[in-house]
């Protein structure tokens, strides 16, 4: 399963990054300053987790432009806390959680799904080791399906992962935006051996992502180019989100190098709009026919990503490009 999560308000920060060694005597480790910051010290033990934390939509979820944009300026409430929550582990797994007063900045992060109410760290193996800033909590609902659908249940995602067989596995969304990584689990203890591990990007609407999930045809019949798509491995709509997040099947028919005719299919949700749903939806085919006008001898076909749709086409991510001879 995998696909392109919107704006990213994925909710589930560093899943499993809190087994470490068993306790014995270790010099504690120094802040590093060339690391991104996160709010606690979570940087100067799991740095890698850090790293990767900030190349993800989590770490933008409260400072992103398209965020912004849908939110007039973070001006609609309902939006606010998934983007910069109270630890979700206050009000437990499934209920929508409280918008934190101070540090908005740092969007989804560690403390956000990794910390309770009374200072404990939650994760998958619950080791403790000596000078953690709290205890350490074995959460057997860690990195479930649950605990992502805390936040991705508002714009329908998790509701259309429910109908999937991807609901079957408890941890089915990890799966796909935390793959397992062969890694140390912290820089301390020196010497901890390598053992699995997720990587804590939460890529969603990647190239990558899209071309494992979506199969890609394009071909010409007759009179016509044939563009089919086929969501082979994606446990929910693409794209998924709010209204705002849209796709676009993009052709540019050419002859002689020079544009002769272009189509644009758009795929979201337009259902406040115009009452239609043109995502793809999982496990469906699709056949989109663009008539060849202009004699062109060769097309372009992409399918680009859009976090928000008043964003030009070229703010859009391309997921997907191939060239077809005619």
């Amino acid at each position: 399963m995998n696909a392109t999560f919107g704006w990213g308000v994925l909710c589930v920060a560093l899943v499993g990054l809190i087994g470490l060694a068993a306790r014995h005597p270790q010099e504690k480790p120094q802040e590093n300053p060339t690391l991104p910051k996160v709010r606690g010290q979570c940087e100067i033990c799991h740095r890698q987790e850090v790293q990767d934390w900030a190349q993800s939509r989590h770490a933008q979820a409260w400072v992103s432009e398209t965020f912004a944009m849908s939110t007039g300026n973070r001006s609609i409430k309902m939006c606010l806390p998934c983007h910069a929550p109270e630890p979700i582990l206050v009000k437990g797994f499934g209920e929508h959680p409280d918008l934190r007063s101070e540090m908005r900045e740092h969007g989804i992060d560690c403390m956000s799904c990794h910390r309770d109410a009374n200072g404990g760290y939650h994760g998958t193996l619950g080791t403790q080791p000596e000078d953690h800033p709290g205890p350490v909590v074995k959460n057997e609902k860690f990195g479930t399906h649950e605990m992502c659908g805390t936040c991705h249940e508002v714009f329908g995602t998790y509701d259309s992962f429910k109908q999937t067989q991807w609901a079957k596995d408890p941890r089915g969304c990890v799966t796909c935006h935390m793959p397992v990584v062969e890694r140390p689990i912290a820089v301390t203890p020196s010497g901890l051996p390598a053992r699995k591990a997720r990587v804590h990007k939460f890529e969603g609407a990647t190239p990558e992502m899209f071309q494992k999930g979506v199969k890609v045809e394009a071909e010409r019949k007759g009179d016509a180019l044939q563009v089919k798509l086929e969501s082979v491995w994606v446990g929910h709509t693409f794209p998924t989100g709010p209204e705002q997040v849209v796709a676009i099947v993009d052709v540019r028919l050419l002859k002689a190098g020079a544009e002769v005719g272009k189509k644009q299919e758009l795929l979201a949700d337009n259902v406040a709009i115009d009452g239609s749903d043109t995502r793809l939806q999982p496990g469906e085919r699709r056949v989109i026919r663009v008539p060849l006008i202009g004699e062109p001898d060769e097309a372009i076909v992409r399918i680009l990503h859009k976090h928000h749709r008043d964003l030009p086409d070229d703010k859009a991510r391309v997921l997907y490009e191939t060239k077809v001879k005619l």
